[in-house]
């Protein structure tokens, strides 16, 4: 069970070591590469340019991301009422078929029952 546990000590330093190194290092050389590469510096140079539509666009993906979700409200409850709508014109087709004596006056009168 020690075993386990300075294992995974191990490999807890070995991450903390890496971040602590490894990432600055990362860091380092993209900050280099942007320097030697011109395509990096354009990139850095394009993103910078469109920084407003960037954000606008995220601002109206939020906003879309908002309306999606009231459209799924909306969505669920149609289908709830689709929903009961058939069950209540099985209710009246079986309604239909077992009582004979029954005026198709009487099925409509049922059905508009049951929308409301």
């Amino acid at each position: 069970m020690s075993e386990i546990n300075s294992d995974r000590s191990n490999v807890v330093r070995w991450l903390q070591l890496f971040a602590a190194v490894g990432i600055p290092l990362v860091l380092v050389y993209l900050a280099v590469a942007g320097l030697v590469n011109p395509q990096f510096a354009e990139l850095r140079e394009l993103i910078s340019d469109n920084r407003d539509a960037i954000i606008s666009n995220r601002d109206l993906i939020s906003s879309n991301r908002e309306a999606i979700a009231a459209n799924a409200s909306s969505i669920a409850r149609l289908e709830a009422r689709l929903e009961a709508r058939i069950d209540l014109v099985a209710e009246v087709l079986i309604l239909a078929i077992t009582n004979e004596n029954i005026t198709e006056d009487e099925l409509r009168n049922l059905l508009n029952a049951g929308e409301e």
